[in-house]
């Protein structure tokens, strides 16, 4: 997964984000962080929830990474306990499918 650590270190670098923090954000929340308002879109579909004994939820998501005109398809697997917090639990998929190039003239 050479993009997931290629983003992420984009992310990293120029928002003080991870990748990680943005697909969370995106599925859990329906939007990313603030701080990329302007520059990014995430488009979940979820998949999957089970509900834990403790009241726990793991989710599983796909869904598209829209950043800076560059289309991601992404996985992944979030859980979120009784309390509200929620971590990424896994990435099974993060690939670029798309991107448009826009020249000035």
């Amino acid at each position: 997964m050479q993009d997931f650590k290629t983003v992420d270190d984009y992310l990293f670098s120029g928002y003080g984000l991870g990748l990680e923090d943005v697909l969370r954000d995106g599925c859990t929340l329906g939007r990313p962080d603030i701080r990329l308002a302007a520059r990014a879109k995430v488009l979940p579909r979820l998949m999957r929830s089970v509900r834990e004994p403790d009241g726990g939820e793991y989710v599983t998501y796909e869904g598209m990474l829209i950043l800076d005109g560059l289309w991601y398809r992404f996985g992944c697997h979030i859980f979120m306990d009784a309390s509200g917090l929620c971590f990424l639990a896994d990435v099974t998929q993060f690939e670029a499918v798309e991107w448009q190039l826009r020249v000035a003239v």
